[in-house]
């Protein structure tokens, strides 16, 4: 009997259950969009320039003028040509102007910038323009100026994912370098300016 009633009464709260489910009314989903925000970032300006801390380059036989070949060449005097024992051979040296040999850097520097006035200008500076060698033989840096330049290129500022990138020709003068060998003891500078 006990069951009998506990059937009837759960079957009659299914019922209302059910009943109060189906009656009561579907509420709509609301929904609002704000009218447009501004948003405004203020970006500073910034400057960064990327160099190599060593230039190490190395001379050839084309850059002594291209009289050599592997280190060795030859010639006849072609002033006098023919010797009667006391005639004087010609001292002009077969490597041209060595006081003004040049050798190209192409990448020496990559400069970021957002300059919001122009471009990036570069400069060169000879710190020490001195090279010493073996048994006091010198090496000097004459001139620094740019290698291959795009005034295109620097006239805009680059932005901060894109760098100017720029390289340097370097003249030295090796008349005073009397021995073969490393010199070392120059430097130079790059200056990145934002006008």
């Amino acid at each position: 009997m006990k069951n009998k009633i506990l059937a009837i009464a759960v079957a009659a709260g299914s019922a209302i259950l059910g009943s109060s489910l189906i009656s009561t009314p579907a509420q709509a989903q609301l929904s609002v969009t704000s009218d447009p925000i501004a948003v405004e970032i203020d970006v500073p300006e910034v400057l960064f320039l990327r160099t190599f801390d060593a230039i190490s380059l190395t001379l050839d036989d084309a850059d002594l003028g291209g009289v050599t070949t592997a280190g060795v060449g030859k010639d006849f005097d072609n002033v006098n040509g023919t010797t009667d024992g006391t005639t004087t051979i010609d001292r002009t040296s077969p490597f041209g102007t060595i006081d003004a040999i040049e050798k190209d850097v192409e990448e020496l520097y990559a400069v970021w910038s957002n300059n919001p006035d122009g471009g990036v200008d570069v400069t060169f500076n000879i710190n020490n323009g001195t090279l010493n060698g073996a048994n006091g033989g010198t090496a000097i840096i004459n001139l620094v100026k740019a290698y291959n330049p795009d005034p295109a290129s620097a006239a805009t500022a680059p932005g901060l994912a894109d760098p100017f990138v720029g390289g340097a020709t370097i003249e030295f003068d090796l008349s005073n370098a009397t021995q073969a060998g490393l010199y070392t003891g120059g430097s130079i500078t790059v200056t990145a300016t934002a006008p």
